[in-house]
């Protein structure tokens, strides 16, 4: 499996992510609590979990009552992806 390989799955992770956060948010407004909710809520937790102080700090500041947690998840995935690119040009240079 080539360098390249290895980083095009890695990325294709953090989209499958991100776009999981999405439907979940989606799932929150429409249909909360089936099966695919709970299921999504498991997959995504350990990714939107270290947003969350954040978020409820947010929100008591605020005083609005919308959780940005699994935006803040989207932003920082998004920075992941670009810096998971910038190590694979790094190391193609290097290599």
């Amino acid at each position: 499996m080539t360098l390249y390989k290895v980083f095009q799955a890695g990325s294709a992770f953090l989209y499958v992510v991100r776009v999981a956060i999405l439907v979940y948010c989606v799932l929150s407004w429409f249909r909360p609590r089936n099966n695919l909710f709970l299921w999504l809520e498991t997959f995504i937790r350990p990714f939107v979990a270290p947003f969350r102080r954040l978020s409820v700090w947010l929100m008591s500041r605020t005083r609005m009552p919308l959780d940005f947690s699994c935006w803040f998840a989207i932003i920082g995935l998004s920075i992941v992806e670009r810096l998971w690119w910038w190590l694979y040009r790094l190391l193609r240079l290097i290599g």
